[in-house]
Formats: C-alpha cells, sequence, structure tokens
C-alpha cells in the first residue's frame, strides 16, 4: 500500500510541477515579449507601488517567472525555485495588493484584484519547497544513493 501512496505522491508532484512551471512560463513571456506589455511596462506597474528597484524588481520577476517555469517543469532545483517563488509572491502580496483583500468580487461584480491568486501559487510553491520534485524528475539523477548499513555478524565475536 505504501508504494502505491509514493507513485501517486509521485504523479500529484509531477502534475504541480507542471501546472506552476507552465503558469510562470506564461507569465513571464506575457510580462517579457506581449502584447501591449514588456519590461517598461512592468517597471511602471511596479515602480506605481513604491517597490525599491523597480527595474531590478521587473527583471528579477520576468527571470524568475522563465528560468523557475522550465526548471520545475523538468524537476530542476525545485526546492530552491519553489522557495523564492514563494518568497516573491509574499513580497507581491506585501507591496502591491494586500490592501485589496482576498475578495473575488467587487460589489458590482468586477473582479477586485486581490491577493487570492498570490495566495493559491505561494502555496502551491510551499507544497513543493517541503516535498521536492518527487521522483519523476531530472533532481532524482543528481540523488546520491544512501550507503546501505553493513549488517552484524552475529556469528563472530570481535575483540578489541
Amino acid at each position: 500500500m505504501s508504494n502505491f501512496l509514493q507513485v501517486i505522491r509521485d504523479i500529484g508532484l509531477l502534475i504541480a510541477r507542471l501546472g506552476l512551471g507552465g503558469i510562470l512560463i506564461l507569465h513571464g513571456w506575457t510580462r517579457w515579449q506581449g502584447p501591449g506589455q514588456g519590461v517598461h511596462k512592468q517597471v511602471e506597474y511596479v515602480t506605481q507601488f513604491g517597490v525599491p528597484y523597480p527595474t531590478v524588481v521587473a527583471w528579477g520577476g520576468i527571470i524568475l517567472e522563465l528560468v523557475g517555469g522550465l526548471l520545475l517543469v523538468v524537476g530542476a532545483l525545485t526546492p530552491i525555485v519553489a522557495l523564492v517563488l514563494l518568497v516573491e509572491q509574499i513580497l507581491i502580496i506585501c507591496y502591491t495588493n494586500w490592501y485589496k483583500g482576498p475578495d473575488l468580487l467587487k460589489p458590482d461584480g468586477t473582479y477586485a484584484g486581490g491577493f487570492e491568486y498570490n495566495v493559491a501559487l505561494g502555496l502551491l510553491a510551499l507544497l513543493l519547497t517541503v516535498f521536492g520534485a518527487g521522483r519523476i524528475a531530472i533532481d532524482q539523477l543528481f540523488r546520491r544513493k544512501k550507503p546501505v548499513p553493513e549488517e552484524a555478524d552475529d556469528d563472530v565475536i570481535k575483540v578489541t
């Protein structure tokens, strides 16, 4: 039964990695090359919230989304990328949309732009930080094998 649960966990982690990585790549590409977007639009957006070093923040976010998304998709450096993404989501909430609250809709039925999306991405990143990439990942190719403990020979008495 535990092998079955391990397989389910690995498949779940794979799906979570692919989904989160795909979202990050899509957002990073749109912020970098998207119609009506671009780095200068991202810098303007970040500047309006008084974020320090807006150009660095904009480029850092775009690079994290593109490169980090690719790394998540293949399962490389997953806990590190996920931890950085978790910190990014916390900073996004703190700097840009904490005051809007978690509400999904305004009273007139339009989207309020709350922070529930960032919370969801952050929680998914937390999951990948804690559990890693699973067994279906490139990280597994570089994992060291645990040494097998030597079994004591019951028939031989060692005298020191």
